[in-house]
C-alpha cells in the first residue's frame, strides 16, 4: 500500500514539474492560410476557373441534346421513319459524350486538386515548421482539431507571412 501511494505521489510530482515548464503550443488553420496567402488564392482561383471552363461545356453540351430533342419532338410527324430514327441515334450518342465528359471532367477536377492543393500543403508544412522552430514550439496542432485556444498561439498569420515572400521570390516580385 505504501508503494503504491510513494508510486502516486511521484507520478504527480513528476507530473507537475513538467507542466511547471513552460510547453510552448502553437495552432494553425490551413484553410485560413489557403484562403488568404497569395499563392492559395491563385490555387484556388484556377481551380475554379478550370471548373467553371468544364460546367459551361456541359451546359453548352446540355442545351444541344435538349435543342435536338425539340427538334425530334416538333418535326417528328413530317420527317421520315430514318430521318426520327437517324435524329434518336444522334441523341443518344450525344448523350453517352456527355455522360464520359462529365466523368472525366470530374477525373480531371480531382486529380488538379490533389496536385495543386497536395503541392501546396507540402509548402505549408514546410513552412509551418520553419516558423514554429523560429518561435521555440515544441507542438503545433490543426485549428480545425482544437476546441478552444486563445488568439495568442495562432501562428497562421505569420505562416502566411512566409508564404507570401516564398511566392513572390518564386513570381519574380520584390527581386
Amino acid at each position: 500500500m505504501k508503494k503504491a501511494l510513494l508510486g502516486i505521489l511521484s507520478l504527480a510530482l513528476l507530473s507537475a514539474a513538467a507542466y511547471s515548464q513552460k510547453i510552448r503550443i502553437g495552432v494553425v488553420n490551413p484553410d485560413y492560410i489557403l484562403a488568404n496567402s497569395k499563392e492559395g488564392k491563385k490555387i484556388l482561383s484556377e481551380l475554379q476557373a478550370l471548373q467553371k471552363r468544364k460546367e459551361a461545356e456541359i451546359a453548352r453540351r446540355q442545351k444541344e441534346i435538349q435543342n435536338l430533342q425539340r427538334k425530334l419532338q416538333t418535326q417528328q410527324g413530317v420527317m421520315s421513319p430514318q430521318a426520327v430514327q437517324n435524329l434518336q441515334d444522334k441523341i443518344m450518342e450525344k448523350q453517352k459524350a456527355l455522360k464520359r465528359y462529365v466523368d472525366d471532367a470530374k477525373d480531371e477536377l480531382a486529380r488538379a486538386n490533389q496536385k495543386k492543393l497536395g503541392a501546396f500543403q507540402q509548402k505549408m508544412l514546410k513552412v509551418i515548421k520553419r516558423v514554429a522552430k523560429a518561435k521555440g514550439l515544441v507542438l503545433v496542432l490543426d485549428k480545425r482539431q482544437v476546441i478552444y485556444s486563445d488568439p495568442v498561439i495562432d501562428i497562421s498569420s505569420e505562416v502566411i507571412g512566409e508564404l507570401d515572400k516564398m511566392f513572390d521570390k518564386q513570381v519574380g516580385i520584390g527581386k
